[in-house]
């Protein structure tokens, strides 16, 4: 009797402890994957995602997940800042031209940033994979908050770490631990980022931590071991099948820090959420958007509608079902910081909510509308309609009875059109211009990009990105 008793004391404790205990956070980002490249969501016919399942079916996935933006960059901004990035001039992804010479072209240092009040707070701040938020290394990860750093910072890069490439291509097409180069030799990009990942629990798995595992895949160029690409031989265009490998591979590097996690006893008050940056790219990649209309680059739900899902088995309990309110990555922040007992200071100026209420099923979700900007491309959406400009053209869905905007009824309501129109216009005012990007027409001085020279007026259009 007084040992079961004992027994009881100690789960007690145990108990207490994990509620106590501020929570691990993680959060994993994928590259251009479609909405309907994981299996959880039923979409998914060629191969399953099961490790990115779990955490879908141990917490909350959501039906109407967003990103920040249909490119990288700005979404990246977004999702880190918990901030609409238009908040603070970010609007497409670093580019040539500036709004003018004294713009410097990435995420601005004036910005404060979820790793760097994370630090404040304890907790040890670690980044591994892409970054894409500013050539020079002020911008870089180490310099925002994340102690430890290892991976790239371009939108693209060679999946495999090549010893040689690393030291003749110029430092955003190289591989970093902190600011010094990674002199490695073969070693595939995913499995790389998966086995840094697994080595950061591993170093702080006695204190707090924040984990910004941030994979490549599956942006191209579509790489993958033959391990991988034996798999889905037989799945055609070939493509499509390369992008099936790099998937595969994410998602077992995936299993290997949840398999740390459980290993070290970390799963339970460990947050995990799992999203892409923005939607996929149909002809470049071969992701998969499922049903919903367009891909990257813009902002119908192909650019912006996300897997979105979230695990935290000590305080949100298992959804059978989806949960169905549009939720957004600037949510994150918001959430992050009130799930690890943060204050929210009037200084961070937010723009996301806190979804916990919302997933531990204590309340409905607060409605309000979602803005987008990337470039002349603009959209919002409310609880039912998403207005939508898009290559000059202008739309009006019923995203709850037309969620794949098959029917553009901008004739037929005009009046709401208009009225969506000024909230976003009314959102839009309290925005800084436009700093930098791709289009001449939206900034006009050129300020040269990776040793390009520079001069008034976009003299050098040429697009590489």
């Amino acid at each position: 009797m007084r040992k079961f008793a004992l027994q009881c004391i100690c789960f007690v404790f145990a108990s207490l402890t994990i509620q106590a205990a501020k929570p691990n956070i993680i959060v994993i980002l994928a590259d251009d994957l479609g909405y309907g490249d994981v299996s959880y969501h039923g979409t998914l016919k060629e191969t399953t995602t099961p490790h990115i399942d779990s955490i879908a079916h141990n917490g909350a996935w959501f039906q109407n997940g967003y990103s920040a933006a249909p490119v990288c960059g700005p979404s990246r901004a977004g999702l880190l800042s918990g901030r609409y990035q238009q908040r603070f001039g970010y609007y497409d992804n670093i580019g040539p031209f500036t709004l003018n010479k004294d713009v410097e072209a990435g995420l601005p240092l004036t910005q404060k940033l979820i790793p760097e009040i994370l630090v404040e707070e304890g907790y040890a701040t670690g980044m591994v994979g892409k970054w894409h938020d500013g050539d020079q290394h002020k911008f870089w990860p180490y310099n925002r908050g994340f102690q430890e750093f290892y991976g790239f910072n371009n939108g693209a890069i060679n999946n495999w770490v090549l010893k040689g490439e690393n030291h003749t291509v110029e430092e955003w097409g190289a591989v970093h631990r902190g600011n010094k180069r990674v002199d490695n030799s073969g070693e595939y990009m995913t499995e790389a980022f998966g086995r840094e990942a697994v080595e950061f629990i591993d170093r702080h798995k006695d204190e707090p931590f924040f984990l910004y595992l941030s994979f490549n895949a599956v942006h191209g160029p579509l790489q993958a071991p033959e391990s991988y690409t034996n798999q889905f031989k037989h799945i055609k265009p070939e493509l499509r099948s390369l992008c099936l490998a790099m998937l595969k591979s994410m998602d077992d590097n995936i299993g290997l820090v949840l398999e740390k996690l459980r290993k070290e006893g970390l799963e339970e008050n460990t947050i995990i959420i799992f999203t892409s940056d923005n939607g996929g790219k149909l002809k470049g990649n071969h992701s998969y958007n499922g049903s919903y209309r367009g891909e990257k680059n813009t902002v119908f739900d192909g650019g912006l509608h996300v897997p979105y899902a979230i695990q935290w088995k000590a305080k949100i309990p298992a959804h059978e079902e989806a949960l169905e309110a549009p939720v957004h990555s600037i949510d994150l922040a918001h959430t992050i910081f009130a799930a690890a007992g943060i204050e929210i200071k009037q200084e961070y100026k937010l723009d996301g909510l806190n979804l916990l209420p919302y997933l531990k099923n204590q309340s409905d979700l607060e409605e309000r509308n979602l803005y987008w900007a990337n470039n002349a491309n603009v959209a919002i959406r409310d609880a039912k309609w998403k207005l939508v400009k898009q290559g000059g053209k202008t739309y009006l869905f019923n995203v709850e009875k037309d969620p794949y905007e098959s029917n553009n009824l901008v004739t037929q309501y005009p009046e709401k059109a208009q009225d969506m129109q000024k909230k976003h216009d009314a959102w839009q005012a309290n925005n800084a211009p436009q700093l930098f990007g791709w289009n001449p027409n939206n900034c006009k001085y050129n300020a040269g990009y990776r040793g390009r020279k520079g001069g008034e007026h976009g003299k050098d259009k040429k697009r590489k990105k």
